[in-house]
Order: C-alpha cells, then structure tokens, then sequence
C-alpha cells in the first residue's frame, strides 16, 4: 500500500521490488526519513559496534524483508519502518545505491487541474 502525504510520498526499493512507501509532509521530508538511517548509524557506533557489522545486519534484515515480501507473507508495520532505517543506512554509507534496482523514489502529490467553465 502506498501512503500519500501531503506532499507525496517516498517508496523504498530493494532487489527491483516495491518493500514500503511512507508518506512526505512539511515536517516528515526526505531528510527526515535519511536522518532515520543516519541515526541508526550513530546508535550502533555508540554501542561499540564496527561498521562491517553494522553492514551485515542491515544487509540481512533487508534481505529478509525482501524474502518475505517477495514470498507475499504478513510483515509488521514495525518491520517495514526497521527496513527503511536499514536502507537509508546503507545508502548513507554507500553500500546501495539509489538505481533502479535498489534506493527510493519519490512521487508527489498530483496536482488537480482546476476546470474552467
């Protein structure tokens, strides 16, 4: 399902496979989302852990989460805000690249024409 804000929306990609979408508003922008991931970064250098296996966890729970959508079973709300956290972590230490196989995208809200009569 994607989730329109009203500002559009950002959707996650991993593998070439639509995993989640989040709304865009004024205080929950594109840098809000990243400052997600940059965060989760500094949490794990906090708690003594190296990048490499800060790597390899966010890895494996991306990859999970791409199993299971792929294989179409139930995943948590909780679980697809963890992913996109995963994600723009691995993006901001340049691990994925936004392509058009694995990254984000983003779609704004479309514009009604106004009709004149």
């Amino acid at each position: 399902m994607i989730k329109v804000g009203s500002q559009g929306s950002i959707s996650f990609y991993f593998k070439g496979l639509l995993i989640c979408s989040f709304p865009l508003t004024k205080k929950k922008t594109k840098e809000y989302y990243f400052s997600q991931g940059n965060s989760l970064i500094i949490d794990g250098m906090r708690n003594k852990h190296n990048i490499k296996k800060l790597i390899s966890v966010f890895t494996l729970y991306c990859n999970s989460i791409y199993i299971r959508k792929r294989d179409k079973k139930p995943i948590y709300a909780s679980d697809l805000k963890i992913f996109m956290h995963s994600i723009t972590a691995l993006m901001k230490l340049e691990i994925v690249e936004n392509d058009s196989q694995n990254g984000y995208l983003i779609m704004p809200k479309k514009k009604l024409s106004k009709k004149k009569i």
